[in-house]
C-alpha cells in the first residue's frame, strides 16, 4: 500500500526494527552538522521545508516576497539566537503547520533546495532583497539553524548525479529570484506550456547561469527545470532523439510536470512517486557558541 506523504509519526525506537524505522520518513529526524552531512546527504538530493514567516527559517526573502508581499525584509538573526526550544518542540510545531498548509492547499507552503555536496545548496533564495538569486548557498549558515527539511533522492544515481551537475552549473547568481505568481493562475499539468519550457531546460544543459530565455526563477521552478534537464540527458539525448517539444514526452513520469508547479505540488507528486526514495528528515544543528 502506498504510504501517504504526510504520514510522519514520532516513534520510540526500542525494537529490532530500529534501523529500518530510522530510514523511513516517519522516523525522528536526524541532526545534521558539517561533521555528518556527507554520510546523510548526497549531491542531487532535493530538500523541502515548510516556509513560515514566524519561523527562524530560510532568511528574509521568503518572509518578504512569498508571504504577504511585504516590502521590507525582516531579520531572523535575533530569533535564531534567542530561541530556547528543543529540536523536538520545533519539529512538532513544524509538522502541525506543514499538515495544515497541505490541507488548505497553500501553494507557497514549501521551500525547495538542491544539495550539491560539501554543505552547499543550489536554490532560488536570498538573505535579503538585494541578494535574492538562483545561487549557491551554505546549508550551515546562521539563518538555517534549527530548520527541518524533508529529503527526497532520485533512485536513479545517474539522474541524481546529473541533477547536482546541472544545478551547480546554473546556480551562478545570473538569474534573480522570481515571485511565484504563476502558481495561482496556471495549471501545472503536463501540456504544451510544460513541453515548451522543458525543451528550453533540456537544451540548456551546458549553459552556465541557466537558460538564456530565463532571467529569474522561483524555488520549485528551478528544481523542476534542473530535473527535466538532467533527465533529458539520460532519456531523450541518450536515445539519439532530437530535442523537440514532442520529444519531451519521453521524459520519465516524475519529470513530466510544468515547471511553474508550486513547491507544494512538487512535494506532493514526488513524495508519492516510486522514482524517489524518502531519505527522511533532518534538522540543521545550531552553530556552536564562540569560545
Amino acid at each position: 500500500m502506498r504510504r501517504p506523504p504526510l504520514a510522519l509519526v514520532f516513534v520510540a525506537v526500542t525494537s529490532s526494527c530500529a534501523a529500518h524505522t530510522q530510514r523511513t520518513a516517519d522516523a525522528l529526524p536526524q541532526r545534521l552538522s558539517p561533521s555528518n552531512v556527507a554520510a546523510v546527504l548526497r549531491p542531487g538530493d532535493f530538500l523541502f521545508r515548510y516556509a513560515d514567516p514566524s519561523d527562524p527559517v530560510d532568511g528574509q526573502v521568503i518572509n518578504a516576497l512569498i508571504h504577504g508581499g511585504q516590502t521590507v525584509a525582516q531579520t531572523t538573526f535575533t530569533a535564531i539566537n534567542t530561541t530556547t526550544q528543543t529540536v523536538r518542540d520545533i519539529l512538532r510545531m513544524e509538522q502541525q503547520r506543514f499538515t495544515q498548509s497541505i490541507a488548505s492547499g497553500d501553494p507557497n507552503a514549501l521551500h525547495m533546495a538542491i544539495y550539491l555536496g560539501d554543505g552547499v545548496t543550489a536554490e532560488a533564495f536570498g538573505t535579503n532583497l538585494q541578494d535574492a538569486k538562483v545561487n549557491q548557498w551554505r546549508l550551515f549558515a546562521p539563518y538555517r539553524a534549527r530548520t527541518a527539511w524533508r529529503v527526497l533522492r532520485h533512485r536513479d544515481p545517474r539522474i541524481a548525479a546529473t541533477v547536482a551537475e546541472v544545478a551547480r552549473r546554473w546556480a551562478t547568481g545570473r538569474m534573480t529570484y522570481r515571485v511565484p505568481v504563476e502558481v495561482f493562475v496556471r495549471d501545472a499539468a503536463w501540456g504544451p506550456n510544460a513541453r515548451s519550457s522543458a525543451l528550453a531546460f533540456a537544451s540548456s544543459f551546458e549553459t552556465a547561469g541557466g537558460p538564456d530565455t530565463y532571467s529569474n526563477m522561483f524555488c520549485s521552478q528551478f528544481a523542476v527545470a534542473v530535473l527535466q534537464s538532467a533527465a533529458a540527458r539520460h532519456t531523450i539525448v541518450a536515445n539519439g532523439t532530437p530535442l523537440t517539444p514532442a520529444a519531451m514526452d519521453q521524459l520519465p513520469r516524475e519529470a513530466k510536470l510544468d515547471a511553474v508547479a508550486s513547491p507544494l505540488r512538487v512535494y506532493t507528486e514526488w513524495s508519492s512517486s516510486d522514482a524517489f526514495e524518502h531519505v527522511g528528515r533532518v534538522v540543521i544543528e545550531a552553530p556552536s557558541p564562540a569560545p
